[in-house]
């Protein structure tokens, strides 16, 4: 007979869930004055992890709102998988089916190629449900993230179909009427400008040379020579972090940060300030050309080059004004020395 005691290994105790307040503050509890400040200097990985641990099928509107901002600037490309499993084809009311166009934005942002490809079928789906006009303007901006371009048949005519529902209507209702107009003009405009936008920005990307490439993806961001900056710009700011993974497009599909090519954006952007008094639109505006300076001299810092003491202390005149995209300082953010 064995004597030997009986040991149990006790059951390992539940791990406590990820704590980054920053994030967790803009996420679930954001407010209209802070709501478009994502937190600077996280960890990317420790972004995707938390989004992952943090962000399930029960997570409201608001807050899927919030993650597409963060994912976004941190190129989560970790998050589309188990995001996917949220898109069922069973939404519910206005709401829902917002957050289905907004998690299926995600995918199309920070997805792989596969991801994307997974994307471009299910805005295929949503067209099919979009009704209101704060869900068209949703399907548009996806449509623009997914650089769909003219491909825009099904989305026109289900606009055309609201357009023509709402007309019988606009004599005798005054919200008829209403919506009718914004229908004709905003919507119909909104997606006009993200059709001629994509193929701007397959222009851009099929340039075979890394270093005009980058140069006309900093135009773009910038706002100068292409136009179309609502889409444009943010797609550019996405772009330029993307540089800093590999040196062709074909190969940035996940987030790989090198030094090297991490050094040559923020030279890129150097040189471009040499540039700025050659740009027609900067010589006939002075403010347009300060601004300008600002957005690149804290670009070179947000990808780790150095300025000068007096680039900083114009900097320094600027600490409060203009919210830029590749930053960690400006309208709402804290100086961050480097």
């Amino acid at each position: 007979m064995n004597d030997e005691p009986i040991t149990t290994t006790p059951p390992s105790p539940p791990s406590e869930p990820m704590s980054m307040p920053d994030l967790e503050k803009f996420i679930f509890k954001a407010d209209s004055f802070t709501n478009e400040v994502v937190p600077r200097k996280l960890d990317p990985a420790e972004v995707a992890k938390f989004l992952l641990e943090r962000v399930d099928e029960q997570t409201e509107l608001k807050h899927w709102l919030q993650v597409e901002k963060a994912a976004t600037f941190y190129d989560a490309f970790e998050v589309a998988e188990k995001f996917k499993s949220f898109l069922n084809k069973n939404e519910s009311g206005e709401d829902g089916v917002r957050r289905s166009i907004v998690i299926t934005r995600i995918i199309g942002r920070v997805g792989k190629p596969e991801d994307v490809e997974f994307a471009k079928r299910y805005y295929s789906y949503l067209v099919s449900k979009v009704d209101s006009l704060v869900e068209y303007k949703e399907i548009i901006l996806l449509h623009d993230v997914l650089k769909l371009g003219n491909d825009s048949a099904p989305l026109r005519a289900k606009i055309q179909e609201k357009i023509k529902s709402l007309e019988t209507k606009k004599d005798s209702d005054d919200e008829a009427r209403i919506e009718y107009l914004e229908f004709q003009g905003t919507i119909e405009q909104q997606l006009s400008r993200v059709e001629k936008a994509a193929p701007v920005k397959e222009q851009i990307l099929n340039s075979a040379d890394r270093k005009q490439r980058m140069e006309e993806e900093i135009k773009a961001y910038l706002g100068i020579e292409y136009g179309f900056i609502e889409y444009l710009q943010p797609w550019a700011a996405a772009r330029l972090r993307r540089e800093t993974w590999a040196t062709e497009p074909a190969q940035q599909t996940e987030r790989d940060e090198k030094p090297e090519l991490r050094a040559e954006v923020a030279k890129a952007f150097q040189e471009f300030l040499g540039k700025l008094d050659e740009v027609p639109e900067m010589k006939e505006d002075a403010e347009d050309k300060e601004g300008g300076q600002v957005q690149i001299l804290r670009a070179i810092k947000f990808f780790g080059g150095q300025i000068s003491d007096q680039e900083e202390n114009f900097l320094a005149q600027y600490k409060g004004t203009q919210a830029d995209i590749l930053a960690d300082e400006g309208f709402l953010l804290p100086k961050q020395e480097f």
